[in-house]
C-alpha cells in the first residue's frame, strides 16, 4: 500500500478525536539506545525519558556493547513505570535458555514492565563473533517457543538449531508479553500470528501502514505495534542514520535489495566495510536510494509533519525515537519533536499501553 492509497484509506476511519476525547487510544512514544556509553549515563538517560513521557525504553542487544541484560537490570532498578524491551535478542550469540533466565531475572527487578524481545539478529552482532546462521529464521521460531515456555515454567528438551536438556527455570515469575522484530515476511507472518507486540525498524515508510493492517489481522486482533522510523532532523543526524542503514542494508531480504539495484558484490563489499572500518565508514556505499526509502528526514518541521501524518495512518501503539545523541538535552529535544507531532506521553495511555498483550494470550 502507497502512502497515497493509505491516507485514502484512512480518510474512510473515525475520527482520531471526536468531542474533544480520543475515539482510538493514541499513539505514544519509547526511546531506543545502544549500550555505547557508562551504564551509569545510559540509567540517567532511561529516567529522563521516562520523566519526559516515553512509555518504553528499548535497548539494542548488539554483543559488541556494554551487555544488555546488566545494562538493563540498571535501568530496571532506577526507574518506575517505564517498560524495558530488549532490541532484540537473537538466539545465536546468546544461548535462548540464558536468555529466558535473564528475562525472567529482569522481570524480578521491575514487575509489569519486562517485554521477551527477540529476533533473528543482523550482522553487526554476528560478524565478531564469526557467526553465519545456516537457518536463521527457523531458530529464532525454536527459540520463541522454548523461552516461552521456560517462562511459564515448563521444563523443556529441545533438539533442533538449538538443544536444552530438561532444561527448567522453575522461579520464573511467569510467562511475559513477546516482542518480535524482523525483516522477512516470514518472520511478519510469525509475529502476525504469535506476538504480542511486534517491533518495525528498516521498513520501507510508505509501506508501513499495509504491513501494519497485514499484522493486525492475525487472531486475537494481531499484535501491537512499536514502528522506528529512522527520524532525523539535523544534518548530522542524518549522516549518522545512513552509517546506521550500512548495516541495515546487509540485512535487507534479498527482492528489497533488488528493488534497491544492490548486487551481491555490493552487499558483501559493505558487509566486508561494516566489519573491518565500523558503519561510519561504511556509510559511504550506502545509496541515497535507502534513506529515502526507509527514513523519515528533513527540517524539524518537516520531519513532525510526516509522523504527525503517518501516526495518523498506521496508528502504531509506539513510535521508537533512535538516540542520535547519549545526552539528557537530546531526549528532551525528541520529548519535544513526540509532543508536536501529536504522540502522547506515558501518563496519558492507558496503564498497561506499553505491556499489553494480544487477546486471548
Amino acid at each position: 500500500m502507497s502512502l497515497d492509497s493509505a491516507l485514502s484509506h484512512a480518510d474512510t476511519r473515525p475520527a482520531p478525536f471526536e468531542d474533544g476525547s480520543p475515539s482510538v487510544t493514541p499513539t505514544g512514544w519509547a526511546y531506543w539506545i545502544h549500550a555505547v556509553r557508562p551504564v551509569p549515563e545510559l540509567v540517567e538517560l532511561a529516567q529522563r525519558a521516562e520523566a519526559q513521557g516515553a512509555a518504553a525504553l528499548l535497548v539494542a542487544d548488539e554483543g559488541i556493547d556494554r551487555d544488555i541484560y546488566v545494562t538493563l537490570a540498571a535501568i530496571a532498578v532506577s526507574t518506575e513505570r517505564i517498560s524495558l524491551v530488549p532490541a532484540i535478542t537473537n538466539p545465536h550469540s546468546r544461548h535462548p535458555v540464558a536468555t529466558a533466565a535473564a528475562l525472567a531475572s529482569l522481570e524480578e527487578l521491575a514487575p509489569g514492565r519486562v517485554m521477551a524481545g527477540l529476533g533473528a539478529g543482523g550482522n553487526l552482532v554476528f560478524s565478531p563473533m564469526g557467526i553465519r546462521p545456516t537457518r536463521p529464521y527457523t531458530a529464532l521460531a525454536e527459540s520463541v517457543d522454548v523461552i516461552g515456555r521456560l517462562l511459564a515454567g515448563e521444563t523443556v528438551s529441545h533438539h533442533g538449531e538449538f538443544t536444552t536438556e530438561d532444561a527448567s527455570i522453575g522461579w520464573s515469575p511467569g510467562p511475559l508479553p513477546l516482542a518480535l522484530a524482523g525483516r522477512g515476511p516470514r518472520v511478519e507472518r510469525l509475529g502476525a500470528e504469535e506476538a504480542d507486540w511486534v517491533i518495525l525498524a528498516g521498513k520501507a515508510v510508505d509501506e508501513v501502514a499495509g504491513l501494519v493492517d497485514r499484522l493486525r489481522q492475525g487472531a486475537g486482533g494481531g499484535p501491537s505495534i512499536i514502528w522506528n522510523p529512522a527520524t532525523a532532523w539535523r544534518s548530522e543526524h542524518v549522516d549518522e542514520v545512513r552509517s546506521h542503514f550500512s548495516y541495515m542494508t546487509v540485512d535487507l531480504p534479498a527482492d528489497e535489495r533488488r528493488e534497491l539495484g544492490l548486487s551481491d558484490e555490493d552487499i558483501e563489499a559493505l558487509r566486508r566495510a561494516v566489519h573491518l572500518e565500523g558503519p561510519v565508514a561504511a556509510s559511504r556505499l550506502v545509496p541515497d536510494e535507502v534513506t529515502n526509502r526507509y527514513a523519515i528526514v528533513g527540517s524539524r518541521d518537516d520531519v513532525i509533519d510526516r509522523l504527525a501524518q503517518l501516526s495518523h495512518v498506521a496508528r502504531p501503539e509506539l513510535i521508537a525515537f533512535s538516540a542520535h545523541e547519549y545526552s539528557v538535552a537530546f531526549v528532551d529535544e525528541v520529548a519535544g519533536v513526540a509532543k508536536a507531532a501529536g504522540l502522547a506521553s506515558a501518563d496519558e495511555l492507558p496503564d498497561d499501553h506499553a505491556r499489553r498483550r494480544r487477546a486471548g494470550a
